[in-house]
């Protein structure tokens, strides 16, 4: 399939874009009358890719978002937070879960997303019944969308007695990552947490994704606790972590130490600035060589009453919050929801080159600035060159 008259992202002119067998296996200048589709000058890149959502969790806002919402938002009780949401599981059913997630998912493959790691509660009080639903959804449309499930124990490991014995069956039954949020313990249990899972993950030959710091408490270290312990057991590039919201408020000479030890271990940060007034220190980050990503985070459930799954819409809000609106972090922003979430998730190489994975999508603007402006999806998505989404 060629896909023609197209501009690329770091590129003047218009090309046409050849793609055969999951790849991208040329690139030209643009020659009138070629090519299968007609790109319309429109901007053609990477495809989208959600590194951080809780997927078994979505549209379940409104039944307990009184409680939780304003105190997670605002960072002045997010543990409290985390405990009062725990209501939403006793509400959990497996049809209901796989109803709402794969209009979820179907959804995320009509704003360009091809890949997802999927955060799914496995714990005393959800057992394995959000991972059940998720799964059905997950492999009936295999075809459309790639998604990794995560096996996250959200009450926590020693807190949630025979939650270490879950996330084991959650692995047997389906999940591809293990989970922890050591933040979430007493201090003196938060290592051994860190130590659980990442043995499990370890021995499972599993990647590692967790939830970190989620507080603006300038004492939380399980970051850098998650950092120590990669490189200690041998896991160094295995592991993400998200939020690491503590870090905005480590001093100077303190957080560039943490931002080292986290680039040793290869560790991915994930920052989700829509969900919380406070996030990790982006740019600080990056220039110290650590890959960060944005994530979706929520979508309307305890913590965030909006969210849709659209990356450029993250985008966009990120380019906000985080003060990155010049033309050069636009285009950071940009790769934070393409090739940099890519990278976090295990999902390498992402972009417009010869060789490329043909997983790419055209815009419905020409260029980046505009996209993020409207954020209001696409024209065309390939995964892995099969053609998944099409407006024209």
């Amino acid at each position: 399939m060629i896909i023609s008259n197209v501009r690329l992202r770091g590129r003047e002119g218009l090309y046409d874009v050849e793609v055969k067998d999951k790849k991208v296996v040329s690139i030209r200048p643009h020659e009138s009358g070629s090519g299968d589709v007609n790109g319309m000058g429109m901007l053609f890149t990477s495809s989208f890719v959600v590194p951080h959502v809780h997927i078994d969790k979505v549209e379940t806002g409104p039944i307990v978002e009184d409680k939780t919402v304003s105190i997670y938002q605002l960072g002045s009780a997010p543990a409290a937070a985390i405990d009062a949401a725990a209501e939403v599981k006793k509400h959990y059913n497996e049809e209901s879960i796989y109803s709402k997630v794969k209009l979820r998912l179907l959804e995320a493959v009509k704003y360009g997303v091809t890949d997802i790691r999927a955060f799914v509660d496995v714990d005393s009080y959800a057992g394995l019944t959000g991972l059940r639903g998720v799964k059905r959804a997950r492999d009936e449309l295999a075809d459309l969308i790639n998604v990794q499930l995560v096996a996250f124990p959200q009450q926590g490991i020693l807190r949630d007695k025979g939650a270490e014995d879950i996330i084991k069956d959650a692995l047997k039954n389906g999940a591809d990552v293990v989970g922890g949020i050591p933040w979430i313990e007493k201090e003196e249990n938060q290592l051994e947490h860190i130590r659980i899972a990442l043995t499990i993950a370890k021995e499972e030959k599993k990647p590692a994704a967790f939830l970190v710091d989620d507080a603006p408490d300038p004492k939380l270290r399980t970051v850098e606790m998650l950092a120590e312990e990669t490189v200690r057991l041998g896991l160094v590039g295995q592991v993400e972590a998200c939020h690491a919201r503590a870090l905005e408020l480590y001093e100077k000479e303190r957080l560039r130490k943490a931002l080292d030890l986290i680039k040793q271990a290869g560790i991915s940060l994930i920052t989700n600035p829509h969900t919380g007034r406070y996030h990790l220190p982006v740019r600080e980050a990056i220039s110290a060589g650590v890959n960060v990503a944005l994530g979706q985070d929520d979508c309307n459930d305890a913590y965030y009453p909006y969210g849709r799954c659209n990356m450029l819409e993250v985008g966009f809000l990120a380019s906000h919050l985080l003060f990155m609106m010049g033309k050069d972090e636009r285009e950071t922003i940009m790769d934070m929801i393409t090739v940099r979430a890519g990278e976090a998730i295990g999902v390498k190489g992402l972009g417009v080159y010869e060789g490329a994975p043909a997983s790419l999508v055209l815009l419905k603007h020409d260029n980046v600035r505009d996209s993020l402006r409207y954020h209001d999806g696409v024209l065309l998505s390939m995964n892995r060159g099969r053609l998944v989404y099409g407006e024209i």
